[in-house]
């Protein structure tokens, strides 16, 4: 019996070195720092990637406090986390902090912490897990500090159209004004050369002025907004149609509006994508064609997509992306007026609203845009 009992022993012992050398493998092996402590919060074990950052071993680490090797704040708000812990039994999850070591050193973690227990469940310290989070925090900053510059300078871009387009407006106008009046005044009066010049002349101010104001709308996006607040969709087309009953009367134009919510925006720029939108349909408008055109929406997971489709002359899929840039123009001025700003100012609009916008188009035959906005807005000025 007594040599089955020491075999018994010897085999308990032989498993219980292996399990330990499996879990000291296993520890040294993750990347992320493992360390265990004891109701003092002095360290019992570290794997090789806790003891190294602090640049020891994990036996030199054994007996010591956070004190020995991070700065003073840093070790006092880690030892109240794991009094914390040993007294409630609660514990830290994914904590992300900014660490100081003694040299100076800065860093990022996260970490977690949890009760260490003995196998009657009696709390006997804790345990946790730190990974080095330092390069993220560092690349984040980074990419913030390059956002903040970006909207700064768009920022500036803006408020530079918004003041180059307003004050160039006046001297403008005085231009017009005395080509207009040379126009009328000479008209027949001189050669005919003199009078294609004026011709010329008047046709260019008229086409800056177009410019001119639509790029103060434009810049206008991001500095003349109003708050979000909730907007009647069907009251809102009924605004954007009003400034369009000319060219729907021309044109003998159909709109069919169907399902359209109240939604949270900006009342008057939704107006604009409206109108923006709709006019476009009714400039491209087929020959011998009853213009039709359908405002609809439909609600998908957490977002309204809003549709406009015609049955116009359609657009060939290469340009499905150069049409929202500023000034591009698929068509001649004599055949198709306008300035080329019209779908730039609607992507900016939209997107202001969190939302983005593209298009389907069958070439002769009809074009959908589409544009979303978020079911989750609040009431607010972003």
């Amino acid at each position: 019996m007594s040599h089955v009992s020491d075999l018994a022993h010897d085999s308990a012992s032989t498993n219980t070195h292996l399990d330990s050398a499996i879990l000291r493998q296993l520890m040294d092996a993750i990347p992320d720092r493992i360390y265990f402590k004891d109701l003092e919060s002095r360290f019992v074990r570290n794997n090789v990637a806790h003891a190294r950052s602090f640049g020891a071993t994990p036996g030199e680490c054994v007996g010591k406090t956070d004190f020995d090797f991070f700065s003073r704040e840093h070790a006092e708000r880690a030892v109240a986390d794991e009094l914390e812990i040993i007294r409630s039994g609660t514990p830290v999850i994914g904590k992300v902090e900014r660490i100081k070591m003694r040299d100076g050193r800065l860093g990022w973690s996260s970490t977690t912490k949890l009760p260490w227990r003995d196998d009657s469940g009696r709390i006997i310290g804790t345990f946790g897990l730190s990974r080095d989070i330092t390069e993220m925090k560092d690349a984040e900053e980074k990419l913030g500090e390059e956002r903040n510059l970006l909207a700064r300078s768009n920022a500036e871009l803006e408020q530079f159209a918004y003041v180059a387009s307003h004050d160039l407006q006046e001297p403008l106008r005085a231009v017009a004004s005395c080509v207009q009046l040379l126009q009328k005044r000479y008209q027949g009066k001189l050669d005919e050369r003199a009078d294609e010049f004026i011709a010329h002349a008047v046709a260019g101010t008229k086409r800056m002025q177009a410019l001119i104001t639509d790029l103060l709308a434009y810049s206008r996006v991001g500095t003349k907004t109003h708050p979000f607040e909730q907007a009647n969709c069907a009251e809102v087309l009924v605004e954007a149609l009003s400034n369009l009953t000319v060219a729907i009367e021309e044109s003998g134009a159909v709109i069919i509006p169907e399902g359209l919510p109240t939604v949270t925006a900006d009342a008057s720029q939704l107006a604009q994508v409206f109108q923006n939108l709709i006019g476009n349909a009714l400039k491209f408008r087929a020959e011998g064609r009853r213009p039709e055109i359908r405002v609809t929406a439909r609600r998908e997971a957490d977002e309204w997509i809003f549709s406009v489709a015609d049955n116009g002359i359609g657009i060939e899929p290469q340009y499905f992306e150069r049409i929202f840039r500023m000034f591009q123009r698929l068509h001649t001025r004599s055949r198709y007026p306008g300035t080329g700003i019209g779908l730039a100012i609607c992507k900016k609009i939209v997107e202001r609203h969190g939302g983005r916008i593209w298009l389907e188009s069958q070439p002769e035959r009809s074009t959908t845009f589409f544009f979303t906005l978020s079911s989750h807005l609040q009431s607010s000025t972003p």
